[in-house]
């Protein structure tokens, strides 16, 4: 049963490594995240990380929540509920193929980004 990890791709990139974790190669939600800046301010290493969230199913992604943790810093294009992320206020879904990118700093490794739950219509 080659199925049974998780029901979603996540990649992580930077200049110097990938990893992939993948339920299989049709997995209707796909993760990238790449590091898109650096810069030092006071002596402290600061990164900015480009996540980008893609419907690879062929239906519309509905009511989408992310959990993300080890986040030490803002994080603009999502919005916050309760203890996971949602679409932004002006995105109510994705449609197929389609994705939806948000970024967010910090001084430390990229976050644990992970799909908890999804509605696909």
């Amino acid at each position: 049963m080659d199925n049974w990890v998780c029901p979603f791709v996540i990649v992580l990139q930077s200049s110097n490594y990938g990893v992939c974790f993948s339920a299989s190669t049709s997995a209707p939600v796909a993760i990238v995240q790449k590091t898109t800046a650096t810069w030092i301010a006071k002596g402290k290493t600061y990164y900015r990380y480009s996540t980008i969230v893609t419907n690879k199913s062929a239906k519309e992604l509905k009511d989408i929540k992310l959990s993300i943790s080890k986040l030490y810093g803002p994080l603009w294009g999502l919005t916050k509920s309760g203890n996971f992320y949602a679409f932004p206020s002006w995105i109510t879904s994705l449609a197929a193929g389609k994705s939806l990118e948000f970024v967010y700093v910090h001084s430390a490794s990229a976050a644990d980004v992970s799909v908890s739950s999804y509605t696909l219509a």
